[in-house]
């Protein structure tokens, strides 16, 4: 049997055999026609984001990691839109939904649109948000035709960064505007705790609750569920994420070895920020370096992991050069690697390098003849940023961290260097260059560089 409706045409025997009552049942189990929104913690800089892009008449696409709040922005999104247009204009879809698990291909969009207009929107204009869409077959080519043919404004996410890479980005055609979203920032959590911190006087009179609130945060990271859960709960919900994004979003889509890929997840995680290679690492663990090549892309893909490189004038020994590998939460270092108390100047190099990350900087290392920096930044074709990491900057430490520092700074023709360490501060004056000790809750609340 087939349906023509609007321009698309479905297959039904491709579909599983469900009907139209039943994709009736899932539109309505997931829709806001008759019934109210539900209360959700705001993000406002993503929302701004969205709202900036809605009206640019491109598909908008959020891609991150699974669990980071990308479903939730799109119902904040329906939310408002809900306060111009009415609510039967409105069509969202979750494609994690199991009863279309069988049937997941552009037909299975053909048939959603079909019902929809059948049933509850036949002239309006629409406003289609696709969940996960990345599980649908064929989805970017059905999508950019409904966009060309003006026939909804479209919203999509997904929980890989190869959503708009090659054939799909082509498919596109250029046609989609881009936001990735990441689990919480510390403002983010802060707020979601009730903490308002809008400049230095909110921080500097409220620190002994954003310090206890940093260290809740380093153990458990920033996922917007975990961060109002239960302590108790917290642990096994980060092991659920974790082997559901390596099952489901890797395993799932790549069959690789679980065994194997678990094994190089918790290698990776207990050796964050230590540079590392391919190499280095298929020998470590005895797998092949293509296996690990592979995983590793993998892994990165899923936004599971982050890698930032040495540092060098020559783009092809940059390329060539050790990576750093950071975890897009310091929850899952924690759930699967180390004890919390074991290293936590490490857990502090991970969560600058994603607050750096989430301000949308180039960030890069710098281990050259001896010079050591955590993170250099890059704007353009100039490096604008030197930053050290530690806990606490100490008499076994402090010569170290300094004199890398300094030697990045005079390398860039740098002004101000920064040294983020638990609580020091202090405003240091050394060969002709300021050296600014500032406390890790100060920088991730105050201070934008």
């Amino acid at each position: 049997m087939t349906i023509s409706f609007y321009g698309f045409k479905s297959d039904l025997s491709l579909m599983g055999m469900l009907t139209k009552s039943q994709i009736m049942e899932i539109l309505n189990d997931w829709n806001y026609w008759k019934k109210d929104f539900n209360e959700y913690h705001r993000r406002p800089k993503y929302q701004s984001k969205i709202e900036l892009f809605r009206d640019s008449g491109e598909i908008i696409v959020l891609t991150g990691i699974r669990r980071s709040g990308k479903s939730t922005l799109l119902k904040m999104e329906m939310e408002s839109l809900s306060e111009i247009v009415e609510r039967k204009c409105l069509l969202y879809v979750n494609f994690e939904d199991l009863r279309l698990s069988n049937a997941q291909n552009d037909d299975l969009l053909s048939l959603i649109f079909t019902v929809y207009r059948e049933n509850i929107n036949p002239e309006g204009e629409v406003y289609l948000f696709l969940d996960e869409v990345q599980n649908v077959s064929g989805w970017e080519k059905w999508v950019y035709t409904l966009h060309e043919l003006n026939k909804a404004k479209i919203y999509v996410t997904g929980s890989s960064s190869k959503m708009l890479s090659g054939e799909i980005a082509t498919a596109l055609s250029g046609r989609h505007l881009c936001i990735e979203i990441y689990p919480l920032t510390f403002l983010e959590y802060i707020s979601f705790k009730g903490v308002v911190c809008t400049d230095l006087p909110d921080y500097t009179s409220q620190k002994i609750e954003i310090n206890r609130l940093f260290n809740e945060y380093l153990e458990f990271g920033g996922f917007p569920k975990i961060a109002n859960m239960k302590a108790e709960l917290k642990h096994e919900d980060l092991i659920s994420y974790f082997n559901t994004i390596l099952i489901k979003d890797i395993v799932g889509r790549h069959g690789f070895d679980y065994s194997k890929l678990e094994t190089l997840t918790y290698y990776l995680l207990s050796n964050d920020t230590k540079q590392n290679n391919i190499n280095s690492i298929s020998k470590a663990l005895g797998f092949n370096y293509a296996t690990v090549e592979s995983y590793v892309n993998a892994l990165k893909e899923v936004y599971m992991l982050f890698d930032i490189r040495n540092y060098n004038y020559s783009l092809k020994k940059q390329i060539k050069s050790d990576n750093k590998f950071y975890s897009v939460d310091t929850g899952f270092v924690n759930a699967v690697s180390f004890k919390f108390s074991d290293n936590v100047g490490r857990l502090y190099e991970n969560v600058v390098f994603n607050e750096l990350k989430r301000r949308g900087k180039e960030i890069f290392f710098l281990n050259d003849s001896g010079c050591e920096c955590d993170f250099i930044i890059k704007e353009r074709d100039e490096i604008k940023g030197a930053f050290q990491v530690c806990y606490s900057l100490n008499n076994s430490n402090q010569q170290r961290e300094i004199n890398g520092l300094i030697a990045a700074c005079k390398k860039f023709g740098i002004n101000r260097g920064y040294i983020i360490t638990e609580s020091r501060s202090e405003l240091m004056n050394l060969k002709g260059l300021e050296i600014e000790v500032v406390p890790i809750t100060e920088f991730l609340l105050c201070r934008d560089l």
